[in-house]
């Protein structure tokens, strides 16, 4: 049993770290390409700037957009 458990948690530690790398790197980016929204605090606001301008990310926060950008359509069908 212990051998399927292992690799699960190694899947979860690794999405857990690649989704910690691309926030950081889209926090820094949203800085610059959204600096309103960031000033106003709304997660949503920043969020839907940055989907806005996906384009113009680097890869890591642009894989980490498009994750954002899925959840949320996937949340609006759901309603």
């Amino acid at each position: 049993m212990s051998a399927v458990l292992l690799p699960v948690a190694m899947s979860a530690a690794t999405a857990q770290a690649e989704s910690d790398q691309g926030k950081k790197a889209c926090v820094a980016e949203a800085r610059r390409l959204c600096p309103i929204e960031m000033k106003s605090m709304s997660r949503k606001k920043v969020e839907g700037c940055m989907i806005q301008k996906i384009d113009q990310t680097s890869a890591v926060c642009h894989a980490a957009m498009l994750r954002i950008k899925a959840e949320r359509e996937a949340a609006a069908t759901r309603r």
